[in-house]
């Protein structure tokens, strides 16, 4: 039995549907249940431990992706104690529910826990987060090493797929004849979502633990992340605006670089990585978002 918890929101929802046919899974959500189709699924607040500790004894997990949490950056700024309830606190209760049950833990966390000035950052290099949202992400890593000896923490970022409310939001635009600003200056390593499932998959089936870095193989701007998109889809590629992202740093709390890097990962994994290109080829060929 697999557990993925997080189910409901857009990367928890992508990975369920990948998961379900291959092995029998459950999923929980906190406010929005995911949809009839979708696979059997249970409201957990992964704040509340004692719920967490009897929705294990239930369920009995094998293994279990943790993808729930606050990805609000915003709000995690504003909130932090909040977040790290939700983020850190939330994981800890998750691993010593695995550790109860003797279940395997894969913990999706994030390329921010990382200062995101150089990138190209690698697994064994040191975490030095400067949003509340890296802190609080990390610090879940921290306690589910603390609580388990089979887990393995898997960093992703710039998760895009089907449903992807970003790719969905510029598709529209586009499509309505609208300019869109891109910015050319703040670089990650996009995942396709399909292929975060692979590598998931992959930690599994070889009972892998430690820091993995599950992303795609490119660093690439915004601006180029977009444009391989508008590419793939026939789009209007001449309403995007390339432009900075100076000055508004702040503002809109980007990170300058948070792309990671692979090699270590891809030795023990021995599996594609994807580019964007081929990212976008897939979804495009499994129905688009």
């Amino acid at each position: 039995m697999l557990l993925i918890t997080g189910g409901s929101g857009f990367v928890g929802q992508n990975l369920a549907r990948y998961f379900a046919p291959r092995r029998q899974t459950v999923t929980t959500y906190f406010t929005h249940p995911p949809p009839a189709s979708a696979e059997r699924s249970i409201h957990l607040d992964i704040r509340d431990a004692e719920a967490i500790f009897s929705l294990f004894d239930q369920v009995r997990p094998a293994a279990v992706i943790h993808a729930a949490g606050n990805k609000n950056l915003r709000f995690c700024e504003e909130q932090p104690d909040e977040a790290f309830r939700v983020n850190a606190g939330g994981t800890q209760n998750v691993a010593r529910a695995c550790r109860r049950v003797g279940a395997k833990l894969i913990y999706l966390s994030t390329d921010l826990v990382f200062s995101c000035v150089e990138g190209n950052y690698q697994e064994h290099d040191v975490p030095e987060p400067t949003l509340a949202y890296g802190k609080s992400k990390l610090l879940g890593e921290k306690f589910a090493f603390e609580k388990l000896d089979q887990v393995a923490v898997c960093r992703s970022g710039g998760i895009y797929g089907k449903g992807s409310p970003l790719l969905q939001w510029f598709a529209g635009e586009i499509e309505a004849g609208q300019t869109v600003e891109c910015f050319t200056d703040v670089f990650n390593t996009p995942t396709y979502v399909d292929n975060l499932g692979e590598m998931m998959e992959t930690v599994l089936e070889k009972q892998l633990v430690g820091v993995f870095h599950t992303v795609g193989r490119e660093r690439v701007s915004r601006f180029e992340f977009f444009r391989a998109y508008a590419e793939t889809l026939g789009l209007d590629v001449s309403l995007l605006s390339p432009v900075s992202f100076k000055g508004l740093k702040d503002t809109l709390l980007l990170q300058p670089d948070s792309s990671l890097a692979i090699a270590e990962t891809a030795k023990k994994l021995r599996l594609t990585f994807n580019s964007v290109g081929e990212g976008f080829t897939r979804l495009q060929e499994a129905g688009g978002v």
